[in-house]
């Protein structure tokens, strides 16, 4: 008998109780009184997935677990369970019709697996490659990309002026596209550094764009097929411009810190973990501060174009708009359509003192520029678009 046969049949029962478990957790997240189906792992030639009504069984193809992403296998047996709600359910057609759209929004199914066909070799764009938007959104993108080079500058003032800009502009861009109920493409970009805790760096950094970049950002657990493990994931969550805008300083920030930390831990010849926490600690705090600035900058900007306005011609609006912070009621579906029972968790840990406050100082320096790839923000996978 081949080595290989014993290997596979062991990762296929694991496969097998994987499913199982991810089935509880979907009856639980949206809470659904589901009776159990079986689950049967097969060769498939021409489908990812099947549901056969008559024998109660979800079957996955064996090639959609081996070569694809289980966000992939997480999307086709969502799909599969819709199916299975709309027979046992709904009592309603087969095909995929209204009543199948309807369980689909039960159920939370990304829009990308609702049809009848799924291309898993789609390629992922990055933010500056988006091309199919509206073009007062391109317009936008052309500018933060044009302020981004100019933040190359060596002139610490000018580099400074130029990410100020780009933030003012993404603040104004987003408080217009919400005031003005403007309908948005809404997506969620999966990050997957492959590791089994989120490290503190990446929850800082979270906060981060969460605070100021406009998405949402989720910390969940996704099964790795190969390794029978499961990692820790971070989900991006907003209008395509502004995950991958997030994503691109996601990526940058974890470069610049391990960057940082690299010069740093040579300089005063540091080891050991504490020491290189503490420090990226105080970067992501040291830019946090900075980022806090240029937003008290604005707003005093704002007033001060608010007091000029009083003494404006009747019809003519200041230029700047007040920075206030707003909810976005289309995000906030679409979350609650992914994770309908989100739980926050609070993070403690202890900081070095002399490395977080040098940390501090070096963070405060950061200028936010074109050029730094985002390959270092792990596995990115795009998981589903919604109109809202």
């Amino acid at each position: 008998m081949s080595k290989t046969r014993p290997v596979l049949a062991f990762l296929e029962e694991a496969w097998l109780k994987q499913l199982y478990t991810e089935f509880d957790s979907i009856c639980f997240q949206f809470r659904l009184n589901l009776r159990k189906p079986l689950f049967e792992i097969r060769d498939m030639k021409s489908q990812w997935g099947q549901w056969d009504p008559l024998t109660r069984t979800i079957c996955i193809s064996r090639n959609l677990i081996q070569a694809h992403g289980w966000h992939h296998v997480l999307g086709v047996l969502k799909h599969e369970l819709a199916h299975m709600f709309v027979s046992e359910v709904l009592q309603g057609d087969a095909s995929h019709g209204s009543d199948f759209h309807r369980a689909c929004e039960i159920l939370g199914v990304p829009e990308e697996y609702r049809g009848g066909g799924l291309d898993l070799g789609e390629p992922l764009r990055t933010w500056q490659e988006m091309s199919e938007v509206p073009e007062e959104d391109a317009v936008v993108l052309r500018k933060v990309e044009k302020l981004l080079a100019m933040a190359e500058s060596t002139n610490e003032n000018e580099a400074f002026l130029a990410m100020a800009r780009v933030q003012e502009l993404i603040h104004k861009y987003n408080l217009e596209r919400v005031l003005n109920r403007k309908k948005n493409r809404y997506v969620s970009l999966l990050i997957n550094h492959r590791k089994q805790k989120v490290d503190r760096l990446q929850r800082m950094i979270a906060g981060l764009l969460t605070g100021y970049y406009f998405v949402d950002v989720v910390f969940a657990d996704l099964y790795d097929a190969q390794q029978n493990v499961v990692h820790k994931t971070m989900e991006i969550l907003g209008t395509e411009q502004n995950v991958y805008m997030a994503e691109y300083v996601y990526g940058f920030l974890r470069q610049q810190s391990e960057s940082l930390w690299d010069s740093y831990r040579t300089k005063n010849a540091l080891k050991g973990a504490s020491p290189k926490m503490s420090f990226q600690t105080g970067v992501i705090a040291g830019f946090k501060r900075k980022l806090d600035q240029m937003e008290k900058n604005a707003q005093r900007a704002a007033r001060s174009a608010a007091h000029i306005s009083e003494n404006l011609p009747s019809g003519v609006e200041p230029e700047s708009k007040s920075l206030v912070r707003f909810d976005d009621p289309g995000l906030r579906k679409f979350v609650k359509s992914r994770f309908p029972r989100l739980t926050s968790i609070r993070t403690g840990g202890r900081v070095l003192g002399e490395h977080y406050d040098s940390g501090r100082v070096q963070g405060e320096r950061i200028v936010i520029h074109r050029g730094i790839s985002t390959q270092g923000s792990g596995d990115r996978a795009l998981l589903g678009p919604a109109r809202g």
